[in-house]
Parts: structure tokens; C-alpha cells; sequence
């Protein structure tokens, strides 16, 4: 309990449970790198350093984003920036927030919001921070003070590590607020006060000589006024077809603007070949049931459709989604919905019945979707890209959905429990090589080991342009890295992190073969020499992305 301010209580807590995550560098029953170190007070700052008792996302750089599976398509409103992950966080007593310290530890700087939720679905958000690349030294990101006038015991910290060149690492986040309402002039104050730091602290103030911030922004609040000779608009004279194409570079909430300005723009902003490819991910916090109606009356040609991070803690049910993709799931041809609690049996059910053209299917993180739904997945027989990332997937179920799915070339199964059971990897390996020996990329990360057997199948697997096996146990004995390098020569990405049998020959096969490599990961490869290494990546490797 912190001192008394104008008649209020402030709270100090940290967290006290992770609800909710989207990726986690660790394994999932284990201690090292995992959301859950998150729990209590910081265990190491203020030091620096790489600390197994930090909550690490799995993604770090901006390759990620290149990798042929996550950007195989893009929606319209890529532009407006959402992080690669978040972590939710409950604390034991709800508040009325004023304050958020993240402690961070390593390569600091990739917090990119903060958001209070109420454990409902309701959302507000709480801090933005300017993009800006990471820094090397710990630090307490800190919210500006403000009081918010809403009950939370969640905050959402949103990971955007694309900002870092390694790992970011967090070590702890501490909620200061009030158990009362704060008044809402005290509100207002320090909101006003916010934005006038902000003007000052960009120097606006002493653009013009006299300059009065506050006053400024009232005036252009409250009392302007559009002139009555400003400029018309004419673009309700250009024909419609033109004008689809101009409206096609709009994002999804421009474009919802535009549907109040007049009659004529409502009425073709309603356009269904404008919504085509719909991307709400950036939109998650305010997603709900009548989203969806309201996209129904425009989604008659929608083909790509990414909801990820939406609807979860009950703002979107099981039927609730399965009524949208029954009507317009025809002529879908992707379909996102990374970390959705919503999904479950009669979900996969409609998407696989309703969704015949389905050619990617984004399920990554979707833990509480029971084994026995993907079942469903044999249905989907023009699937070309499959994402089961941290999902419950089991072998048999696997095998099976991919028996219908001739196209297949790209396959996503990193950190998949049920998977990394003694035998599985091999069976994968071998089943792809006999039936799909055109797959052009793999990630097995976490996912189980790798025997001489399995080795020798995914040596098999010559078209491979990015293979992601780091944390899978490789055999100790035989060259399999060099003969992987010399049968798979389009590779593009290799992740080798925590390979263990790396060595400096190895090295020389891949930078002898895979000429068009553009990112190798050899994290935790004590076998190599920094000699060795070093050596190929400026002889043989120079435009590889090397860790």
C-alpha cells in the first residue's frame, strides 16, 4: 500500500497469475524462459544479462515476419502495427490502474502497449510507446502516470521483438492503482497534463513565440470550425470503378470512416469486392458478435480473413463464429486465427465442411483446442499451408488429415507436446518423404528428436527452402548436418539452434551448397569455433543473417 493522495489508496502488486500467452521461448513444462517466471517480484533486476528466470517470446528480429509460412499473405491492414506477442497477466486485487513498471532485463525497448482488460473481453488501452530499436542495458519501462477509469486485475503486455536483434527478455510487471474511482477532474488533469508533456518534450511549444499549449488544444477542439469556403471534394463525380481502386488502399478503419462522411460513400464503401481480404487482428480488442454482423452484409467475395487474437475471454463464442463461416467460408482461401479460445470441435467441424478452397489454415497457439478437433482437418483437401504451432495435435490425427492434403508444402508444428513423444518426429519425417517429398517448409521446433532414421528422411526432403529443427535432439554420431546441406541446397533458413552436433564442417557444407542461404540460427552449438564460423559467414555466407 502505497501514501495517501487527495483521498486515495494507491496499490502496489505484481502479478500473481499469467492467464494468457502467445509464445514462450521455453519448453512447455518447463522453468527456464517461460511466461510463468512473470509470477512475483523481479528475481534478477537490475542486472543485464541473458537470465533463464525471464519470460522470453520465441520470435526475435525481423526475419520471422520474412519466413515463407507467416508471410505467404498479407491483409490490407498490415500497416497499421500490432506486436508479435503478448503475455496476460492477473493480479490478485482489481484496480483502477495508474501506473505499469516492466522490468526488463534484456535488449529493453520492444513493450509496445499496455492494455487493461476486465476478464470479460473489454479492453482499453493503457500505453503506447513509440517504435524505436532495442537498448543494451535493463530498464523499468514505466507508463506515463494517468488514472483510468476502469476496474482491471489484467494487464496485456504487447511484445513487438521484431524491434530487437536477440531474445528480449522481462522479468517482472507491477500494476499501481486505486481500489476507488478516482474523481474524474483528477482524470482529466493528468490526461491534460500528459499531453501537454508530450508537446513540450517534442519541442512544439517553442515553434511559434508566446505559443500556449493548452489553450491551442482547446481552440482546436472545442471552437474550429470548417470554413465555409474550404475546399469541396469531387471525388463522388469519378466513376465507381474508379473509385473501388482508390478505396482498395484504404485499411479497414479508414475505410469505416469513409462510410459516415455521405450517403454515396456508405453506400459504396459497403462494396463486398472492397472486403475481399479482411484483417481484424489489429482491431482484436474491440472484436465482438456484431463485428461479424456487421461484416456480413460485405463479405460476399471475402477470400482472406485473419481474426487472430480475437474474442477471447468470452467476447466471441464457439457459435458465434461458426454461424459467420457457415455463410461465407465458400470462397475463403485463408484463414487466420492465431491464439483463439473460441475454437473448439463444432468450429474445425464448420471450417472444415464450409471452407472447400481453404488453402492456409493459421492455428498457432490455440492450446485449449482439444486433440480429438483436428480430426476435422482431412477435409480440407486444397490446404497448402498448415500452422499448428503449440497446439494439441497428435501423431495418429496428423498423419491422417495430411493423407487428403496433395498440395501440401509448407508445414508448421514447433513446440507441439503431444509431438515431441519418443518415435513421432521419424513418423512425421518419414511420412512426408514418402508422400509429400516436395515440401518446401518445415519447422519441428521443440517438437520432439530426431533418430539416425528420421535424420535420413529429412535429408530426403531436397526441395526444402526453410527447415526449422532447433531443440530437436539430432543423433550424436554421423555427419547428418553436412549431408542435409548437400542434399537440400535451395534452403534459404536453417534453424539449428541447440543442435548440439554442429561443427565446423558442417559449416563449411552449408556454405559450399546452400548458396542462396539468408538466415542461419546456430545458437548453442558448442562444437563450433567462432573461428570457424566467423571464416564461412564472410567468405562463403556474406548476405546470411548468421546467430
Amino acid at each position: 500500500m502505497l501514501g495517501n493522495s487527495e483521498g486515495l489508496n494507491f496499490i502496489e502488486q505484481y502479478a500473481s497469475k499469467v492467464t494468457y500467452y502467445t509464445s514462450q521461448y521455453g519448453s512447455v513444462n518447463g522453468v527456464s524462459y517461460t511466461a510463468n517466471n512473470l509470477i512475483g517480484p523481479p528475481s534478477r533486476f537490475p542486472a543485464y544479462g541473458d537470465f533463464p528466470e525471464t519470460y522470453v517470446p520465441r520470435a526475435y528480429g525481423h526475419w520471422w515476419k520474412d519466413s515463407f509460412v507467416i508471410s505467404s499473405c498479407k491483409g490490407r491492414t498490415d500497416g497499421l502495427i500490432t506486436g508479435q506477442d503478448f503475455v496476460d497477466i492477473q493480479f490478485k486485487k482489481p484496480v483502477y490502474p495508474y501506473c505499469v513498471n516492466v522490468y526488463e532485463t534484456y535488449n529493453s525497448g520492444c513493450v509496445r502497449r499496455l492494455w487493461a482488460g476486465d476478464g470479460q473481453g473489454n479492453w482499453k488501452l493503457f500505453h503506447e510507446n513509440p517504435i524505436k530499436k532495442s537498448q543494451k542495458h535493463s530498464q523499468i519501462f514505466s507508463s506515463d502516470p494517468h488514472h483510468l477509469q476502469f476496474l482491471t486485475s489484467i494487464i496485456r503486455v504487447e511484445i513487438d521483438s521484431s524491434l530487437a536483434d536477440y531474445y528480449p527478455e522481462i522479468d517482472a510487471v507491477l500494476l499501481v492503482g486505486t481500489e476507488t474511482c478516482p474523481p474524474f477532474e483528477e482524470s482529466l488533469k493528468l490526461s491534460v497534463t500528459g499531453l501537454y508533456t508530450k508537446i513540450t518534450e517534442l519541442g512544439l511549444h517553442r515553434l511559434v513565440p508566446g505559443f500556449n499549449a493548452i489553450e491551442s488544444i482547446q481552440r482546436l477542439c472545442f471552437k474550429y470550425q470548417v470554413p465555409e469556403t474550404s475546399t469541396i471534394c469531387y471525388l463522388n463525380k469519378l466513376p465507381e470503378e474508379v473509385l473501388r481502386i482508390i478505396l482498395a488502399f484504404l485499411d479497414l478503419h479508414s475505410l469505416c470512416s469513409l462510410a459516415c462522411v455521405s450517403t454515396f460513400f456508405n453506400k459504396i464503401s459497403k462494396d463486398s469486392v472492397l472486403f475481399t481480404s479482411v484483417n481484424l487482428k489489429p482491431y482484436w480488442y474491440c472484436v465482438k458478435l456484431s463485428s461479424l454482423e456487421w461484416l456480413v452484409a460485405r463479405s460476399q467475395c471475402l477470400q482472406y480473413l485473419d481474426m487472430s487474437w480475437c474474442g477471447n475471454y468470452g467476447k466471441l463464442s464457439s457459435a458465434d463464429f461458426s454461424w459467420f463461416i457457415k455463410q461465407y467460408g465458400k470462397r475463403l482461401r485463408i484463414l487466420r486465427l492465431e491464439n483463439c479460445t473460441f475454437l473448439n470441435n463444432e468450429v474445425l467441424y464448420w471450417i472444415s465442411t464450409s471452407c472447400p478452397c481453404l488453402q492456409e489454415l493459421n492455428l498457432r497457439g490455440c492450446r485449449d483446442l482439444e486433440s480429438n478437433a483436428f480430426w476435422h482437418l482431412g477435409k480440407l483437401h486444397m490446404m497448402e499451408r498448415l500452422i499448428l504451432d503449440s497446439t494439441q495435435i497428435e501423431l495418429p490425427t496428423l498423419l491422417v488429415s495430411l493423407q487428403s492434403m496433395t498440395s501440401l508444402s509448407q508445414l508448421s508444428l514447433g513446440a507441439c507436446q503431444n509431438l515431441a513423444l519418443s518415435g513421432s518426429l521419424d513418423e512425421i519425417v518419414r511420412w512426408l518423404n514418402r508422400y509429400r517429398p516436395g515440401i518446401i517448409s518445415l519447422d519441428l521446433w521443440r517438437s520432439g528428436h530426431l533418430s539416425n532414421h528420421g535424420m535420413e528422411f529429412l535429408v530426403g526432403l531436397g526441395h526444402l527452402r526453410e527447415l526449422d529443427i532447433g531443440w530437436c535432439g539430432l543423433p550424436p554420431n554421423g555427419n547428418w548436418i553436412s549431408l542435409l546441406a548437400n542434399h537440400c541446397r535451395s534452403l534459404e533458413k536453417l534453424f539449428l539452434t541447440a543442435a548440439r552436433t554442429v561443427k565446423d564442417t558442417d559449416l563449411i557444407a552449408i556454405a559450399q551448397f546452400c548458396s542462396s542461404l539468408k538466415q542461419l540460427d546456430l545458437l548453442g552449438n558448442s562444437y563450433i569455433t567462432s573461428e570457424g564460423c566467423c571464416r564461412q559467414n564472410t567468405k562463403s555466407m556474406p548476405e546470411a543473417a548468421v546467430t
